[in-house]
């Protein structure tokens, strides 16, 4: 399963796809840290293509599955950084990143003039800025990447892209180890703008959700029979082929919770959510815009996902 929310369909797109042994866009070794539900699969893609790659995450178990597909285990950012030509971070949140990067053992304590740095994970803009030139200091190149797409078991196909923001240069840098797992690596503009692409579309998604949800009670309290919500707004296309899946695993956890893998990722997806339109609301508002959709959904990634408490807290 992978986190619904973080991803939108999209038709697969291929003329950007790389091929192992094409010399005008070799990526060199990849390093990737970061092996949640999509950094895991991305690994063992990238691996099973044919590409070299180091990996890194908190967890020892996540290293040891992502070795066991090919991937070269290393024991913190630093390591990674150290034998690679393009690191890719894909983690959690701002915090994590800024760890992953500033931290002791993180990659720019080991990193040399010329590794590029590509943000997949979805950050405060300001945090690509600050971290950017952090960089820059040591002639590293950071960019922000974050992805957009069907979810991890879409990424062989080609339904994963990442949207870039950085100068032309920054992009032909690292756009080929990118494409080494994403069906299209978008250019989105300067320094900051994916990541702000991204939010937007987030905003979109998650909005689209609560319409669904509130659908789907309105409907059930009414007597309409189950599933007729779905088929109507189908056929109409008002549901979105991303929330109909929120949908079917909406329904699915009202009756029943999910197994021990699913409620924690349910959990991480609420707070996701949360953290995505909390960014979202802060940067419009330094444009003098208010979201109020958004604002309608701060606290509540618990009820879109049917996410339960661990027992105890």
């Amino acid at each position: 399963m992978f986190v619904v929310g973080d991803f939108c369909s999209l038709p697969p797109v291929t003329d950007t796809a790389q091929q192992p042994g094409d010399p005008l866009a070799e990526p060199g070794t990849i390093g990737l840290i970061g092996l949640g539900i999509i950094g895991s699969k991305i690994a063992e893609h990238i691996a099973g293509v044919g590409y070299r790659i180091a990996v890194y995450d908190v967890r020892p178990e996540a290293v040891r599955e992502a070795a066991a597909a090919g991937a070269h285990p290393a024991g913190n950012p630093a390591e990674v950084a150290a034998v690679t030509d393009t690191v890719l971070v894909c983690v959690q949140n701002d915090a994590q990143c800024e760890e992953v990067l500033t931290g002791a053992g993180g990659i720019l304590q080991s990193a040399r003039p010329g590794l590029a740095v590509a943000i997949l994970s979805t950050v405060h803009p300001h945090t690509i800025t600050r971290l950017a030139a952090a960089a820059a200091e040591l002639a590293v190149t950071l960019v922000d990447a974050p992805m957009v797409g069907q979810g991890r078991e879409h990424i062989p196909q080609g339904l994963l892209w990442v949207v870039v923001g950085g100068t032309d240069a920054e992009f032909a840098r690292v756009a080929p180890a990118l494409r080494t797992f994403a069906g299209r690596a978008l250019h989105t503009g300067p320094l900051g703008s994916g990541a702000v692409l991204k939010l937007a579309h987030n905003v979109m998604v998650y909005g689209g959700y609560l319409a669904t949800i509130e659908a789907l009670e309105l409907a059930r309290i009414a007597g309409v029979a189950d599933g007729l919500v779905q088929e109507v707004t189908e056929h109409t296309g008002t549901l979105s082929p991303q929330s109909a899946i929120l949908a079917e695993i909406y329904e699915r956890r009202r009756a029943t919770p999910g197994d021990a893998f699913e409620e924690h990722h349910m959990r991480i997806a609420a707070e996701v959510l949360e953290k995505d339109l909390r960014i979202a609301t802060e940067v419009a508002a330094e444009y003098g815009l208010h979201l109020p959709g958004a604002a309608v959904l701060d606290g509540r990634g618990h009820e879109v996902y049917r996410a339960h408490p661990v027992e105890g807290s």
